[in-house]
């Protein structure tokens, strides 16, 4: 798949004037967040409440790690097929985010006849150890749930958004979790890029760059195949910091940082990945 082109001579965020940041803002707002909240986010939510408060065809449980007070929360969306499916989907949200926000993409997976899990983690830039923790902890317990029902995971593929994105390349990369059989990456942050009209956060920083070394230096010879999508208009992200491997399955979408997630192109390529 063809990537599109991104321009690399940009000016720096800090040379931007106060009144265009607030223009900027606010255009977010209205372009991005608020459209993908009403049309995604929302529906969501109802969906969400429907199937873990009536339904209960979404079972949660807590995970914790005895080196950190955090709690992990990972949610079960198709329980029943632990008995038969050899293969799983962990969905990883981004920051200040939750799991809903990727529903329909684990509805998607579970047409694919994947089991389906997604995780609420409490990331940390100053202590990204406790969530790298409390997400290996999660996949012990997947692989635990499928030999509890005498299954046996023998594929999972790790599928995030944005800060998602990131932990998840971190997991399979830089930890080497060897349970993980692949990544989806949506909107992820893979390298620091200077300068920037989007920068990465300082705290950030320490963490983008031990998964940039290791996706730089292995390029064609990773262990496991990553696949990367890039929002064009991204205002959080820049777009060429999504996509680093070249030589793995990548893709731009006509999309912006939160409407990616729910963009028909995401949905059919998220579709066609899952199946692989």
């Amino acid at each position: 798949m063809s990537l599109t082109t991104f321009t690399t001579a940009r000016p720096s965020y800090e040379d931007q004037s106060c009144a265009y940041k607030i223009y900027e803002s606010l255009r977010i707002a209205i372009t991005d967040i608020l459209p993908t909240n009403i049309t995604c986010i929302l529906p969501n939510a109802l969906s969400w409440g429907f199937r873990t408060l009536y339904a209960g065809t979404v079972k949660y449980e807590a995970v914790t790690a005895a080196a950190t007070t955090k709690t992990a929360s990972l949610f079960s969306h198709t329980s029943e097929k632990l008995n038969t499916a050899t293969s799983a989907v962990l969905l990883l949200h981004g920051d200040h985010s939750h799991p809903l926000t990727m529903l329909h993409l684990a509805d998607i997976a579970e047409a694919q006849g994947r089991a389906v899990f997604s995780v609420h983690l409490p990331y940390d830039d100053n202590n990204p150890e406790e969530h790298h923790l409390l997400l290996k902890n999660c996949i012990d317990r997947i692989d635990q749930m499928f030999t509890q029902r005498g299954g046996r995971l023998s594929n999972l593929l790790l599928a995030g958004h944005s800060r998602g994105a990131l932990e998840a390349a971190n997991e399979a990369f830089v930890k080497n979790n060897r349970k993980v059989n692949g990544v989806i990456a949506i909107a992820g942050r893979f390298q620091v890029i200077k300068p920037s009209l989007r920068p990465c956060r300082e705290s950030l920083e320490s963490s983008v760059n031990a998964v940039w070394e290791k996706l730089r230096n292995l390029n064609r010879d990773l262990r496991v195949p990553v696949y990367q999508m890039a929002a064009a208009y991204d205002w959080c992200i820049d777009p060429e910091a999504s996509i680093v491997c070249h030589d793995y399955p990548h893709l731009s979408v006509e999309a912006s940082h939160l409407s990616i997630i729910n963009h028909p192109d995401t949905l059919r390529q998220f579709k066609a990945w899952v199946a692989v």
